[in-house]
């Protein structure tokens, strides 16, 4: 049956050539799938009935090939992954690792198009607000035996996700979206320290805002962040919300999102907006580090991968910057959703693709691989990162360990509000998450988050901010209560 959640979306259909189960020399270069795309609308539904395949038949002499779906594209990440799938094919010669690369945040198009059409997909790259939903649809494998295999007890919290009584997911980083990138050389030419409140925050961001070469155009900006009804925008204001001490739903599942406070962080933010360059209402995920290699702003929120990129491209630039905990508010709490990797059910061989997950988070695979970004894939395991940081053969780490230093130890203080549902309990304005997954999130968080909405339906529609946050609160109810009314016995896990 269907399930009664529909997703819309502009779906990718997408055309994976599958390499066939052929024989073929085990010393077989491991290729990367070229995809192609065609864009076309229509409404997708997640079926409870996925598309079941025929028992495969090995040929003789053949391999074993299992699809490997990922978003992470950067070329030193790439090379990772190649020598990661290299050494697992060594050690078992029938099997090839089939490295997939698509789009950030195309997954769920991916999967739910491979589901509809029959194709095969095998580990992939998961989002953590489409999961309950794939589950109840039948969509991913369980992986309770590889999490034994590898030791359930070291993981960090949040980092499996958990429902229906078994294992679906296992996060491979986190990334620590709280942090605040600076320019220090333009802030001590202005006389002033890298920000630790709000209001120094704002003052930075207003006297780092500057005609430079006077020709009557500001030609640097004090502040960088999107405007956009994305990802990348929710995925910065969920640290205002936060830090003002708002929420999105309590533990219990209560809207929580008309608190007052959540006015606050949505002031707070498009007051910062004042000072940064006119096109942030079009920007996404990697438009800010552009900026700052542009020297085109002085202050952005991002992860540690900003640090990493200006490292490579801009050497000389990199040693005015620096990492710090962002003064959003008083209440020291940041968004830092894990990455996820699952398996697809529909995989042909189960057990060699839990036999290859395992290997990869296993060893000091995990750990090179997170190293691949230094500070920004953060690992799920405190003794992977307490390696990490002792990889001082590593040349940004022997120049910028600092940075990552704060990256990693700021960690602590993340969370996700669709995979710890409350994680701030406003009656206390205390940082409190444990495991409460929010069965409704994709729709709140998904494809064009609604508080991501209401943001640039202020900055680009001109919207009040108060009209636009009670629009933003009255959505998230209607989604939320439509939910429960169609899951009548749902208890939050966090009351289990």
């Amino acid at each position: 049956m269907k399930t009664k959640k529909l997703i819309r979306a502009i779906v990718f259909l997408t055309l994976i050539i599958m390499v066939s189960l052929v024989a073929v020399g085990c010393a077989t270069p491991t290729p990367v799938t070229e995809i192609k795309e065609v864009v076309v609308t229509k409404e997708v539904y997640l079926t409870a009935e996925p598309v079941v395949l025929p028992e495969p038949v090995l040929p003789e002499g053949g391999v074993k090939t299992i699809p490997f779906m990922t978003t992470e594209t950067d070329p030193a990440t790439v090379e990772l992954f190649m020598a990661i799938i290299s050494e697992y094919e060594a050690e078992h010669p029938d099997v090839r690792i089939d490295l997939v690369l698509t789009a950030h945040g195309s997954e769920a198009e991916r999967l739910l198009t491979a589901h509809s059409v029959g194709a095969e997909l095998g580990i992939v790259g998961v989002q953590a607000e489409f999961v309950g939903d794939y589950v109840a649809a039948g969509y991913l494998l369980p992986l309770d035996s590889a999490v034994d295999a590898l030791g359930r007890d070291q993981f960090k919290t949040g980092s499996i996700l958990t429902t229906s009584g078994h294992d679906y997911a296992l996060g491979y980083a986190v990334g620590n979206n709280g942090t605040l990138w600076v320019r220090t050389d333009l802030l001590k030419a202005a006389g002033l320290a890298a920000p630790t409140t709000y209001d120094e925050l704002l003052a930075a961001a207003e006297a780092l805002t500057k005609d430079t070469d006077g020709d009557g155009d500001i030609d640097m900006y004090g502040w960088g962040a999107p405007a956009a009804a994305n990802g990348a925008t929710n995925f910065r204001f969920v640290n205002f919300v936060w830090g003002n001490c708002g929420e999105y739903f309590d533990k219990a599942g209560n809207l929580a999102f008309d608190n007052p406070n959540v006015l606050k962080a949505l002031q707070r933010y498009v007051d910062l907006l004042k000072f940064a360059p006119p096109d942030v209402s079009g920007w996404s995920w990697y438009d800010g580090i552009t900026a700052m290699e542009a020297e085109k702003i002085a202050m952005h929120q991002y992860a540690g991968r900003l640090g990493v990129n200006v490292w490579k491209d801009k050497p000389e630039l990199r040693k005015n910057l620096e990492v710090v905990w962002g003064p959003f508010g008083d209440v020291q709490a940041g968004k830092g959703g894990y990455d996820y990797f699952a398996i697809s059910a529909d995989v042909r061989w189960p057990e060699e693709a839990k036999d290859f997950l395992a290997f990869f988070y296993s060893g000091d695979r995990l750990g090179r691989f997170d190293m691949s970004v230094p500070g920004h894939l953060i690992p799920p395991t405190q003794e992977i990162q307490d390696s990490m940081m002792a990889m001082m053969d590593n040349p940004y780490m022997a120049e910028y360990s600092g940075d990552v230093k704060v990256l990693f130890d700021t960690a602590k203080y993340l969370s996700s509000p669709d995979v710890f549902m409350g994680a701030v309990e406003t009656d206390t304005c205390t940082f409190n998450p444990v495991y409460n997954p929010m069965p409704w999130s994709n729709e709140i968080f998904g494809e064009s988050p609604i508080d991501a909405q209401m943001i640039e339906k202020v900055v680009v529609g001109g919207m009040a901010p108060e009209d636009a946050w009670k629009w933003a609160y009255t959505e998230m109810q209607t989604i939320a209560d439509q939910w429960k009314a169609e899951h009548p016995d749902w208890t939050p896990t966090a009351s289990n």
